[in-house]
């Protein structure tokens, strides 16, 4: 966002105070020890015309929306080192955080001295020991999995195989200065980013209620021979009008037998009367995602047998969300809801005996998935350990019937509070019913037809 500053909208962010992003500083100095430095780089400036977004560590850090710069943190001592913007690019783009005004730059983000970026190494001989993030940095719309799974694609081509920025990062260090030993900085960002702050869940709970009305919409437009894609389009339009830098990830819109495919991103066909619709979606909001999945009947009519296999997870999911809360583990609370649901499956008058088979297989899987932050698929891990208030994750039980190829999952993300917990896009109709009364509602998609 813009701050305005002695007449000039500099873009940086107005979501953090300057207190929060030091401690988070100084406890990555303190966990680092004071003889270490903890060296996190910027994104790279982007070749294509797209609005620039931030890595996240990096912005996580400092706040700052510049690339090729880098933050260097010392103890207690923060130094940011940005390049210069030249006054010819601040004509065409607007002002950045830049070498030319450091002191503005200081005193926006709290850090203790801002220097140009080729002073850098002379910083660096100075230490024995550096921590960088050995990881791919996120950035619009990555996950450390996605960025993971494309490095492994390169490296595996015969005809590529080149490093990603992070290992390339890594050796220009130990090539430029053969004293310094390089460690990875990424267990310590990770231990800080699990648990969210207020503010942290402020954006995320913003970022859920985005992902519920975009995903309301789509459901309102649904309509037999419409294209997977038309969906995705309307709920990003309510993503994009919210305020958001488009989608966290790319919307999951699968017909039919397309929701076989755990994660089809193609949402290129037609969707069919009488077939199920799964779509999963979030937007990228303030550096901050949000993940949700419902599944409802193209013809806006579950039949017999979508209310038995989807009405049977969305009662799990419920449950499950009785369960959750603090001080316990995710193998604890998994544990209680499958002992709640026991008798509902004894209940269930179930069509054909593998579908109470997957039932009770369902039941044994890890429904408490991934984190969710300032990615989907965010960095940390709260699963072997007690969790605490301020973690969130997405909560998506599924029901596999690999003998049908049927695939049926409901998705929320929901923050573990001090008392419980806080279903972040809980707006999205969840039951049956009401799921078919809100698509006899008319949509985006019905009022603005896409052109022939």
């Amino acid at each position: 966002m813009a701050e305005t500053t002695s007449g000039l909208a500099v873009r940086y962010q107005g979501d953090f105070t300057r207190e929060e992003l030091r401690g988070r500083r100084d406890r990555v100095g303190a966990a680092i020890g004071g003889d270490a430095g903890a060296l996190v780089p910027a994104a790279p400036r982007h070749a294509s015309s797209d609005v620039f977004r931030q890595a996240n560590d990096f912005y996580y850090l400092c706040g700052v929306e510049t690339p090729h710069a880098y933050l260097l943190v010392v103890g207690n001592r923060s130094t940011l080192f940005l390049p210069p913007q030249g006054r010819q690019r601040r004509d065409m783009e607007g002002e950045i955080l830049s070498a030319d005004d450091p002191d503005l730059a200081a005193r926006l983000t709290g850090v203790d001295e801002v220097l140009g970026v080729q002073l850098l190494a002379s910083h660096l001989h100075r230490l024995k020991t550096v921590y960088v993030p050995q990881r791919g940095a996120e950035v619009a719309a990555t996950s450390w999995d996605s960025l993971q799974r494309a490095d492994d694609d390169v490296v595996s081509d015969p005809w590529d195989g080149r490093p990603g920025r992070a290992a390339w990062f890594r050796g220009l260090l130990t090539g430029r200065f053969p004293h310094l030993e390089v460690r990875d900085l990424c267990p310590v960002l990770n231990g800080l980013r699990i648990v969210k702050s207020p503010r942290e869940v402020d954006l995320l709970r913003r970022s859920g209620a985005l992902a519920a009305r975009g995903l309301v919409e789509a459901m309102r437009g649904t309509r037999p021979g419409m294209m997977e894609y038309q969906l995705a389009a309307a709920a990003e339009y309510h993503f994009n009008a919210g305020g958001a830098h488009g989608s966290s990830y790319r919307p999951i819109v699968a017909g039919g037998p397309n929701a076989w495919y755990g994660h089809y991103g193609y949402d290129d066909c037609p969707l069919r009367d009488g077939d199920l619709v799964l779509m999963d979606c979030g937007p990228d909001y303030r550096y901050y995602a949000s993940d949700i999945t419902r599944m409802w009947p193209v013809n806006g009519t579950y039949t017999p047998v979508q209310r038995e296999l989807y009405g049977f997870i969305v009662k799990y999911h419920q449950v499950l969300l009785r369960f959750i809360r603090a001080g316990v583990t995710e193998v604890q609370i998994r544990d209680e809801a499958a002992r709640a649901m026991e008798p509902v499956i004894e209940k269930t008058a179930f069509s054909k005996p593998i579908y109470e088979q997957a039932a009770r297989r369902t039941l044994v899987f890890a429904h408490l998935t991934h984190s969710v932050g300032m990615a989907v698929h965010d960095v940390g891990h709260y699963k072997g350990a007690v969790i605490e208030p301020g973690v969130v994750f997405a909560l998506d039980p599924q029901l596999i019937i690999p003998e049908e190829r049927l695939y049926i999952r409901v998705e929320d993300t929901v923050a573990v509070t001090e008392t419980g917990v806080e279903n972040l896009t809980g707006d999205a109709p969840l039951e049956l019913d009401e799921v078919e009364r809100t698509m006899r509602d008319e949509g985006v998609l019905q009022r603005f037809p896409p052109l022939p």
